[in-house]
């Protein structure tokens, strides 16, 4: 399915990001795993090993093609090669064995293509400057094309790695200015021909998909543990480091941050390379040491992002202001340049000491080799593959059959399934599979809410507003066949296997009790599998909580499929009538409803008012021809961010608002045209004073609306405003814009006296404007 641009199951149709990589090399290599017969789980651990070994097998070839006496004299003394190529198996090993793998091998294998690319492309560059022609420059685009496709900016940073070494020959004198343009131009052109396929995609969805790369992983996110010492241990990336509501993403990350004798080892291969380049006499040793320090520059990028260095400086800015620099912002990609850099370097120290000093040497060898295997534990303890990311070879017989339920039902071929609730990463009770497993089982599309906003900007509103009332609780079960109906939805699948407890997605049994008699407009539940397959593991994860408490004391399990087939649905391909229209003054949300108090039964066609901004006269003929105005408070001015499938829009703003500090996380979908304004959208008005704002609020992860900077200065002792919830609150603060200057002897802070202190700050009245005794605020604003 990845050569089409066009996928129908990912939101309600989408243009796709990056999947036409996946054309070459993954998608053959996995497609004829499965046509000999080849076990998934097989396959995945052939595939990842074969990414090792080409790794390592790419270090040895860069070494063989530096040694003396391979094609071009005066390379240098040292010959890593010899002496059996024990320096260049330890090289070799400390390459292939880096701490890096883990960042990815586990949940987007995909990505490290290019850290396997990276020394073959520096050997043929270095080939083909030695003996020109189009032999070497031809090969390393076959490597180009077969390492770069699904991540343009892995591509870019590892390539810097070559373009180094071109400007370091030139720098030694060792190659002509003729011979080292010709080369660079060769490579660049073939380079270049490879790559229009995946190109061609990548320009096909920056014309007609949404910009996905705003709603992806954020530029604070992804500097925040870019650390020089994390980079140097071939660490840095933040998924990493990133937990759920059970532990962390990748089990196997938490020797790294917790154990003493794993953070020694971790820190002792660098520093064994260090040493190796202080002591060691070797022609090619400023390149390898300007790959660790260009490498770790590159990898640490914009942290810290409140006070980078002057290059971070520059990376922020780019980031944030535009597209090409937003690709890049995951710098950690660079990575793969420290670690052969430190790879190399400790080779050679060890083929130098082998040289001079055989037993020493060998004895080094060992102790080294020790250490890199040491520095990856995961591999030898059986933890390379995270259980929490395992899942059986066969999925639960009850989702084929749903499936074919599905596929066989009345009118299926005209329209879709929509799948509720949604969730993070599809966990299922039985196992990880992080995409959903039922566009892979049936022919239909299919439509279901995840971390990431996909489609066109209208159908991401509407999936997140169905569904933003599901994950809080707060569905009219009335609005479901009418939302239904519009997004031609002609069953409703409700997946109850979900792991709700890793992601705090709805419980079954409460969600159940609202389904259970079916809402007008839905069908009677066709259930699949046994009930007991949806409850949690009571003993592991105990949820006693109010909504627990809350639920009849007889509430059954549901099944964990259940289909509803929707009565009325529209087809996906339809032409709609242009009398009597709906005008909604409001977006998604409003929708939702306004279906829960029936307004959407006629199946009017539905147009919301803010859409015509820019067009008055469109706007009076919909009105022309006896359009129904639905007036609600949605279309809130509010920021919005997707790094959960709850908690995604701030408080209501005041219009014209600015914040006081830029928030990076703030990626609003651009729903309405640039020229809808605060309008036509709901704003918040206070009264009594001109502001309040707050450096921030709530928590880094989700927006709190309920933590506002206001709650501060309501006169309600029960709420606040808190900020900082599980971070560090140091430089935090509040301002209040009064009317009038005014003169006081006293200002007080409050603590809040509801909710868990433990939360982070909170004063729910004003900060002290200055010292104690009369004070004279001569200006508008208290900070």
């Amino acid at each position: 399915q990845v050569a089409s641009m066009w996928d129908p199951d990912v939101a309600m149709g989408s243009v796709t990001h990056q999947f036409i990589g996946y054309l070459l090399p993954m998608g053959p290599y996995y497609a004829l795993m499965e046509g000999l017969g080849v076990p998934t789980w097989v396959a995945q651990r052939l595939w990842t090993g074969s990414l090792l070994f080409l790794a390592g097998a790419g270090v040895l070839f860069l070494l063989r093609t530096l040694a003396p006496g391979s094609g071009r004299p005066g390379t240098g003394s040292l010959d890593m090669a010899t002496a059996g190529g024990v320096g260049a198996m330890v090289a070799a090993l400390a390459y292939m064995l880096s701490p890096y793998v883990l960042q990815n091998e586990a949940r987007a294998s995909v990505l490290l293509l290019p850290w396997v690319g990276l020394p073959w492309m520096i050997g043929l560059v270095a080939r083909g400057l030695r003996q020109g022609g189009w032999r070497y420059p031809a090969l390393f685009a076959l490597v180009v094309a077969l390492v770069g496709s699904t991540n343009a900016a892995s591509l870019i940073l590892v390539g810097v790695g070559p373009v180094l070494w071109v400007v370091w020959e030139l720098a030694t004198g060792r190659v002509a200015w003729r011979r080292a343009l010709g080369t660079a131009l060769k490579i660049g052109v073939l380079s270049a021909a490879v790559s229009l396929w995946w190109a061609a995609g990548l320009a096909v969805e920056g014309s007609y998909g949404m910009d996905i790369l705003r709603y992806t992983e954020s530029v604070p996110t992804v500097t925040r543990t870019s650390l020089a010492s994390e980079t140097l241990r071939g660490l840095g990336y933040w998924f990493f480091y990133g937990v759920d509501k059970l532990g962390l993403y990748l089990p196997m990350a938490s020797p790294y941050m917790t154990s003493l004798w794993l953070l020694a080892v971790s820190f002792a291969v660098p520093a064994a390379a260090f040493l190796a380049a202080f002591f060691l006499r070797w022609r090619q040793r400023a390149y390898f040491v300007a790959l660790v320090v260009v490498g770790t520059i590159l990898s640490v990028g914009a942290h810290p992002l409140s006070n980078p260095s002057p290059l971070g400086r520059l990376i922020k800015q780019g980031a944030t202001g535009s597209t090409i620099g937003l690709a890049l912002r995951s710098t950690n990609r660079a990575t793969p340049l420290v670690i052969l850099g430190t790879a190399v370097l400790l080779g050679a120290g060890i083929a130098a000491l082998i040289r001079r000093w055989k037993i020493a040497g060998t004895i080094a060898a060992a102790v080294a080799a020790g250490l890199v295997a040491a520095d990856l534990p995961a591999l030898w303890t059986g933890q390379f593959v995270a259980a929490n990311l395992t899942r059986p070879e066969q999925i639960p017989p009850y989702w084929s059959k749903a499936a074919n339920y599905l596929d066989h039902q009345p009118g299926a071929e005209q329209t879709r399934v929509v799948s509720e609730p949604g969730i993070d990463f599809a966990t299922y009770r039985w196992g990880t599979t992080l995409e959903p497993v039922l566009p892979g089982l049936m022919t239909r599309p299919e439509v279901d809410r995840g971390l990431v906003p996909y489609g066109s900007p209208g159908s991401a509103n509407l999936l997140e507003a169905l569904d933003g009332v599901v994950q809080a609780g707060t569905l009219n079960p009335i609005s479901l066949a009418p939302m239904l109906r519009l997004m031609s939805a002609g069953d409703l699948v409700v997946d109850s296997d979900l792991q709700y407890e890793r992601y705090n997605t709805p419980r079954p049994r409460a969600l159940w009790q609202q389904l259970d008699p079916p809402p007008p407009g839905l069908g009677a539940a066709v259930g699949f599998g046994s009930p007991s397959a949806t409850a949690a593991p009571a003993t592991k994860y105990p949820l006693i909580d109010e909504t627990e408490l809350g639920l009849p004391h007889n509430a059954p399990d549901p099944p964990p499929v259940a289909v509803f087939s929707v009565a009325g649905a529209r087809p996906i391909l339809r032409t709609e009538g242009a009398t009597r229209p709906m005008l909604v003054d409001g977006d998604g949300s409003g929708l939702v409803a306004a279906a829960g108090a029936g307004l959407l039964d006629g199946q009017a066609t539905v147009f919301y008012s803010p859409s015509f901004a820019a067009q008055p006269a469109a706007l009076q003929r919909q009105l022309a021809v006896g359009a129904d105005l639905v007036v609600t408070d949605t279309n809130r001015r509010q920021a919005e961010q997707f790094g959960t499938v709850s908690g995604n829009v701030g408080y209501t703003e005041t219009a014209g608002e600015k914040p006081l500090v830029p928030d990076q996380l703030d990626a609003r979908l651009p729903l309405f045209p640039a020229s809808a304004g605060d309008d036509t959208k709901t704003v918040a008005v206070q009264r009594g004073v001109k502001s309040v704002q707050a450096s921030g609020y709530g928590n880094p992860i989700t927006y709190a609306p309920e933590n506002r900077p206001d709650q501060a200065m309501d006169g309600n002792l029960r709420t606040s405003w808190s900020v900082a919830a599980f971070d560090n609150p140091v430089g935090q603060y509040l301002r209040i814009t009064l009317e009038h200057p005014l003169t006081t002897d006293h200002n007080s802070a409050i603590q809040t006296v509801a909710g868990n202190l433990e939360d982070g700050l909170a004063a729910p009245l004003v900060t002290k404007a200055g010292d104690s005794g009369s004070t004279q605020v001569d200006s508008n604003t208290l900070w």
